[in-house]
C-alpha cells in the first residue's frame, strides 16, 4: 500500500495545474556534477591509503569545494565508517560558510557514498546556524530515500516539502521513478509515467535518468538496455528547449560503474554500453579515468580495463597510471590485474617502463605482498607493543629492506625513537644504513623556512659525516621512493631558493646544497636511482608549478644539480628524451649522456604524452591566424560531417569556394578535428579531399593515416558503375594489400571512425575473407565488438555464410547488430536477409529488431528507406502490426518524422489506448509509391 499512498500524494501536491505554474527547469539531474559511486561494498579487507582524512583547517570555501569534489572519488577507498568521518568533520565548516549549494553538494554527496543524512539534525543544524532550508535540501531527502527504495519516507518528505511551501521540480519526479523500481513496484512507474505525461514531463532526459539509473543500480541489465536503446530513440524528436536532450557520456559511464558494481561477477563488462561510448567526438576524459579508479576499488577489473580502452582511444596520455595501484590495492587486486592496462597503454617501450615497476614496487611495499607485515606492525604501534615492532624490523631482509625507511623509521620517529635508538636495537648493518638514508631524506624533505633550512642541512651535514665514519653510509642498496615524498622535498627546495636567482640564472643554490648530502649520502649507484625518481615524480605530477615556478623550469634546475654531480644514464635511456623534451639545455643533456657522442633522438609521441612535453612537431598555428579567422566564411566551430559534405559540395560545384574552406580548416581547426573529418571525408568516398586534408597533418600523423585513401578509394568503388568497377579492380586488389600491411596499431588508426560501418557495407565481396583477416587483426587490440559488428553486416548483405569465423563467444549474431544505424539504415535488401537469418537462429527477438530497424530509419534522413522499409513490414508475407511489434516511443518517432515530411500518401492509420499510459497515439503510416 505504501506505493499507492506516496501516488496519491504526488498527484494531489504534484497536480498538473500546480507543476505547470511552479515548475523549476534549472537544476538537471544529469551527473555532470556529481559523480555516483556504488554503495557496494567490497568483501575483502585490503590497503587503504591515508588519503580522504587528510583535510585543511582552513575555513574557506576553496578548501571545501576541493573535499567536495575529491571526496567523490576518493571515497571508493574507503569503508563506510572511515568516509563517515571524513566527511562529518566537514559538517560543521560548511555550515558556517553559510553556502546553500555547498551544502547541498555536501548531503548528495554522502548519498552517493551510502551514508545516511539524518533529516532531523540536518535541519536543525541549518536552523542554529541561521539558515533556511530550500527545495533543494529537501530534495535531497527525497533522493536518499528513493535510492533504497523506500516509499513510504518518500512520501513522508514529500509531505515536508509541500509544508515548507516548496513546489517540485524535474529532479524530484526522476527520484521517484527511481524509487518506484528500487521499491520493485513497475505498476507504480507506468503510473507516475502517466501522471508525468499529462503533465509534459514523460517522456523527458530528466525522467530517463532516474529509470536508468535504477535499472543499474538493481543489476538489471536488460532493463538498463531497453530503456537506454528508448531513450536514444525518443529524446531527439522531444521539443525541450529546457535542457539538452541527448544522453551524456558521463551518464553512460556513471550508469555502467553502478551496473558493474552492482554485478555478482567480478570479470563482467558491458559492451553494448561500452560501445555508445565511441560514437561521438567529444569525450569526458578526466570523468573516466575517474571510472576506472572507481572499478578498480572496487574490485571490478575487467570492466576498469574496458572504459580504459576507451579512454586510450580518445587519449593516449598515460600520467594517470600512477594513481591505479592505490585503487587496485584497496580493490584487493593485485599488480597481475594492471598487466593488461600496461599492455594497453604500450608498456613495452622504454617511457613506461618505469610505471610498470613503479607498479610492482607499490604492491611489494604496501600491496597485497606486505599488507600482513604493515598490518602486524600498526597493531604493535596501536598495542603499544614496542618489542614486537622492533622485532618486525629486524626480520627485515634484501626484499623489503626500503620498508626500513619509508615505513618503520617514519611511525617509529614519530612514536619518540631516536634514530640511535634504533640502531642501537637493530644492530644489523645494513638495516642500519637503510634507517640512516630515511631519517637524512626525510629532514631534507621536511625544510619549512629559510631558518629551517640553514639549520638542518648543519644538522644533516654532521650526521652524514658522524655515520660515514661509522661506516654505515654511504647507503648502497635499493631506493624506492614516492611520488608524494620526492615531490614535497622538491616544494619545500623551491619554497626557500632564491627566486631571483632561479629567473637569472635558472639555478638554484639550495638545491645543490641539498643533493650535495644527498651525494655524500649514497653510492654513485643509489644517487643515480634517486635522481631518476626525482625525474619521474616531477614529469608525473600533476602539478604545473611549484611556488610560481613553472615544472619544466624545476626539471632544469634538478638537471643542472645532476649533471654538477656527474650522474649519467645510459643512451637511449628514457630519461634523456624526457629531460629534451623538458627544455633542459643541450649541453646539460649531453653531459648526463655515458655516451656523449651520439646525437639524442627526438623524444617519441608516446613519451610527449606521458610526461606532458610538447612534440618538437607540434602543429603550427598560422602567424596570420586571427585575419584569416576574419576571411574565411567556414567557422572553425562548425559540425565535421556538415563541414565534409560542404567540401563534397564545393569539390563539385566550386573550387574557389573549395580553396577557402580548405584554408580555413588547416589555419583554425584542431589536429584532433582534423582527424575526425578525415574519417568523414573517407565515409563519402572523396580520396582527393582525403589527400588534401593529410597534408594539413605533421609528418608523423600524416605517414600514420596515409592509408585512409585506400579506405576511401574502396567505398567510392562501390558508388561507380559496373565498367568503371572493372577498370579499378586491381587498385582495389592494390588498397587491400596495403591495408594488410599494417600492423594491429596502425590499421585501427585507420579504419577506426564513422567510415568503418560504411567501408563494411562498401567492401566487395569478392574480397570478403580478406576484410574477415582484418577484422580479426584488430579484434587483437581487444576491439571485439568489431567482429560482431562486421558479422551484422554481412548478415544484412545475405552473406551470413561468412559469419561463424568471427562468433567467438556468441553463437549467432545479437540482433543489436543487425539493426544498422541512423546513418546507414537498412535498406529492404538489407533487411529480408536479416529476417531470413532471424528466424532460423533467434526467432524470439524478430518483434526488437523490427522495432530497431524502423527507429533508424525514422531517425535516418533517407525517406525512400523509411517508407520501403515500412511496406515491407506491414505488406506480405509478414503483415507486421505496428502498434504490436514497435514500442511507443519508436511509434511516436514514426509519427514525428512522418508528419513533416512531404509528398505522402497516407496507407493506413491506427489508434490505440495505451493501458499503461492510457494515451490515445495516432500513426499515421505513409510510403511513397515506388515502381
Amino acid at each position: 500500500m505504501a506505493g499507492v499512498f506516496t501516488m496519491l500524494a504526488v498527484r494531489r501536491l504534484f497536480s498538473k495545474n500546480i507543476v505547470l505554474r511552479h515548475l523549476n527547469a534549472t537544476k538537471s539531474v544529469s551527473c555532470s556534477s556529481a559523480r555516483c559511486i556504488s554503495t557496494v561494498e567490497g568483501a575483502q579487507k585490503t590497503y587503504k591509503p591515508n588519503l580522504a582524512l587528510r583535510v585543511s583547517d582552513e575555513n574557506d570555501l576553496t578548501d571545501i569545494d576541493r573535499f567536495l569534489r575529491k571526496q567523490r572519488i576518493k571515497g571508493a577507498l574507503y569503508s563506510r565508517d572511515e568516509n563517515e568521518q571524513a566527511t562529518e568533520r566537514f559538517w560543521s565548516r560548511i555550515l558556517k560558510a553559510g553556502d546553500m549549494d555547498l551544502i547541498e553538494r555536501y548531503l548528495n554527496m554522502r548519498v552517493k557514498l551510502g551514508l545516511y543524512n539524518d533529516p532531523e539534525k540536518v535541519l536543525k543544524d541549518m536552523q542554529d546556524a541561521g539558515l533556511t532550508p530550500n527545495s533543494w535540501i529537501y530534495a535531497s531527502f527525497i533522493s536518499q530515500s528513493c535510492a533504497v527504495g523506500d516509499m513510504n519516507q518518500t512520501n513522508f518528505f514529500l509531505r515536508m516539502l509541500r509544508d515548507a511551501g516548496f513546489k517540485p521540480n524535474r529532479y524530484i519526479f526522476s527520484q521517484i521513478l527511481h524509487g518506484y523500481v528500487k521499491a520493485g513496484l513497475p505498476e507504480e512507474v507506468s503510473s507516475t509515467q502517466e501522471l508525468l505525461s499529462q503533465i509534459g514531463l514523460w517522456p523527458s532526459k530528466f525522467a530517463y535518468e532516474g529509470l536508468l539509473s535504477a535499472y543499474a543500480d538493481i543489476g538489471d541489465k536488460d532493463s538498463l538496455l531497453r530503456t537506454l536503446d528508448e531513450a536514444y530513440a525518443v529524446l531527439p524528436s522531444i521539443d525541450d528547449k529546457t535542457a539538452s536532450r541527448e544522453i551524456s557520456h558521463i551518464l553512460l559511464l556513471d550508469l555502467y560503474t553502478r551496473l558493474m558494481c552492482s554485478s555478482a561477477y567480478t570479470d563482467a563488462t558491458c559492451s553494448e554500453i561500452a560501445t555508445k561510448l565511441l560514437t561521438t567526438d567529444y569525450f569526458p576524459l578526466e570523468f573516466a579515468i575517474d571510472t576506472v579508479k572507481v572499478l578498480l576499488a572496487k574490485g571490478r577489473p575487467a570492466a576498469a580495463l574496458e572504459i580504459f580502452k576507451i579512454i586510450h582511444k580518445y587519449q593516449k596520455q598515460n600520467d594517470h597510471l600512477s594513481a591505479f595501484p592505490v585503487y587496485a590495492a584497496a580493490g584487493g587486486l593485485d599488480y597481475k590485474a594492471l598487466e593488461p592496462f600496461w599492455h594497453t597503454a604500450n608498456v613495452d617501450s622504454k617511457e613506461l617502463f618505469m610505471l610498470r615497476n613503479k607498479c610492482k614496487l607499490y604492491f611489494h611495499r604496501i600491496g597485497k605482498t606486505n599488507s600482513k607485515l604493515g598490518d602486524q606492525f600498526q597493531t604493535c604501534l596501536e598495542e603499544n607493543n614496542v618489542q614486537g615492532a622492533l622485532d618486525l624490523l629486524k626480520n627485515l631482509n634484501k626484499t623489503n629492506i626500503t620498508l626500513a625507511y619509508s615505513l618503520f623509521l617514519p611511525k617509529l620517529n614519530r612514536s619518540g625513537f631516536s634514530l640511535q635508538d634504533l640502531i642501537n636495537q637493530t644492530q644489523d648493518h645494513e638495516i642500519n644504513k637503510a634507517l640512516v638514508f630515511g631519517y637524512v631524506f626525510n629532514n631534507l624533505a621536511s625544510i619549512q623556512s629559510t631558518d629551517d633550512l640553514k639549520s638542518r642541512l648543519t644538522s644533516c651535514l654532521e650526521l652524514v659525516n658522524e655515520y660515514r665514519a661509522k661506516e654505515l653510509l654511504p647507503y648502497n642498496d635499493v631506493v624506492r621512493l614516492g611520488n608524494s615524498i620526492v615531490v614535497k622535498l622538491v616544494t619545500n627546495i623551491i619554497s626557500v631558493s632564491d627566486m631571483a636567482e632561479i629567473a637569472k640564472l635558472n639555478k638554484s643554490t639550495v638545491m645543490h646544497d641539498v643533493f650535495r648530502i644527498f651525494s655524500h649520502t649514497l653510492t654513485k649507484r643509489s644517487l643515480r636511482m634517486l635522481y631518476l625518481q626525482v625525474f619521474e615524480a616531477l614529469m608525473l605530477s600533476n602539478l604545473r608549478s611549484f611556488h610560481g615556478i613553472p615544472k619544466n623550469t624545476v626539471i632544469q634546475l634538478v638537471a643542472d644539480v645532476c649533471a654538477h654531480q656527474n650522474v649519467t644514464f645510459g643512451y637511449g635511456d628514457w630519461i634523456l628524451s624526457g629531460l629534451k623534451d623538458a627544455g633542459v639545455p643541450r649541453h646539460i643533456v649531453a653531459k648526463l649522456s655515458s655516451d656523449q657522442s651520439v646525437e639524442l633522438s627526438s623524444f617519441s609521441d608516446l613519451s610527449v604524452v606521458l610526461f606532458g612535453g610538447r612534440t618538437s612537431n607540434a602543429v603550427r598555428r598560422n602567424e596570420n591566424e586571427d585575419s584569416l579567422a576574419n576571411q574565411m566564411k567556414l567557422p572553425s566551430e562548425e559540425s565535421v560531417p556538415s563541414a565534409a559534405e560542404s567540401l563534397i559540395k564545393a569539390l563539385k560545384d566550386d573550387p574557389k569556394k573549395l580553396d577557402t574552406e580548405l584554408k580555413s580548416i588547416e589555419a583554425l581547426w584542431s589536429l584532433q578535428k582534423k582527424f575526425i573529418l578525415l574519417s568523414y571525408l573517407v565515409n563519402l568516398g572523396s580520396k582527393d579531399l582525403v589527400e588534401r586534408v593529410l597534408q594539413f597533418l605533421p609528418e608523423e600523423q600524416r605517414k600514420q593515416r596515409e592509408p585512409m585513401k585506400s579506405l576511401a578509394h574502396i567505398i567510392k568503388l562501390s558508388l561507380e558503375n559496373h565498367m568503371e568497377k572493372e577498370s579499378s579492380s586491381e587498385n582495389v586488389k592494390q588498397s587491400i594489400q596495403n591495408l594488410q600491411n599494417l600492423s594491429p596499431k596502425d590499421l585501427y588508426s585507420t579504419m577506426r571512425g564513422p567510415h568503418l560501418d560504411t567501408l563494411f557495407r562498401c567492401w566487395p565481396t569478392e574480397h570478403i575473407s580478406d576484410l574477415i583477416d582484418l577484422t580479426k587483426k584488430l579484434s587483437k587490440l581487444g576491439l571485439n565488438s568489431v567482429n560482431l559488428q562486421l558479422a551484422g553486416v554481412l548478415v544484412n548483405r545475405g552473406l551470413s555464410n561468412f559469419v561463424s569465423t568471427l562468433l567467438e563467444n556468441n553463437k549467432t549474431v545479437p540482433f543489436t547488430f543487425l539493426v544498422g544505424n541512423p546513418r546507414n539504415s537498412l535498406t529492404k535488401s538489407e533487411f529480408l536477409p536479416s529476417m531470413e537469418y532471424l528466424k532460423s537462429v533467434d526467432s524470439q527477438h524478430i518483434p526488437g529488431f523490427v522495432d530497431h530497424c524502423l527507429r533508424n530509419a525514422a531517425l535516418s534522413t533517407n525517406d525512400d528507406n523509411l517508407y520501403q522499409l515500412i511496406r515491407t513490414v506491414v505488406s506480405p508475407p509478414f503483415n507486421m502490426d505496428l502498434l504490436q511489434v514497435c514500442i511507443q516511443p519508436t511509434l511516436q518517432v514514426l509519427h514525428h518524422r512522418l508528419e513533416v515530411s512531404e509528398n505522402r500518401l497516407v496507407f493506413g492509420e491506427y489508434s490505440t489506448v495505451s493501458t499503461r499510459s492510457r494515451v490515445t497515439v495516432r500513426l499515421k503510416i505513409v510510403c511513397y509509391h515506388r515502381i
